[in-house]
């Protein structure tokens, strides 16, 4: 009985590991113009110092999201130009007429 408990006692281990680590590699290859609200020195302190609540603030607040590039090949549906598709056009039930 001992052998089966002994894997459900390391998953949750391996988890956290796997959490703090990924969280530290990120931050550490994260450019500094992207990190938020503290210099990326802090955030890898705090990391160290409080490896779950450190990742899992890293992963959510820590880092502003990529900026998207145009390809210009493809434009989404409800894009700037588009005028034909979606609310854009100000169709709807919620658009006020002027």
């Amino acid at each position: 009985m001992l052998g089966l408990l002994e894997p459900l006692a390391v998953a949750p281990m391996v988890l956290v590991a796997v959490l703090c680590l990924g969280a530290l590699l990120d931050c550490a290859r994260t450019p500094g113009e992207r990190v938020r609200y503290v210099p990326k020195l802090l955030w890898l302190i705090f990391m160290l110092s409080a490896p779950v609540v450190g990742g899992l603030a890293w992963m959510y607040l820590g880092k502003r999201p990529e900026p998207r590039e145009s390809t210009g090949d493809h434009e989404e549906p409800g894009a700037a130009g588009d005028t034909t598709k979606g609310p854009a056009h100000g169709a709807g039930p919620f658009v006020q007429k002027r």
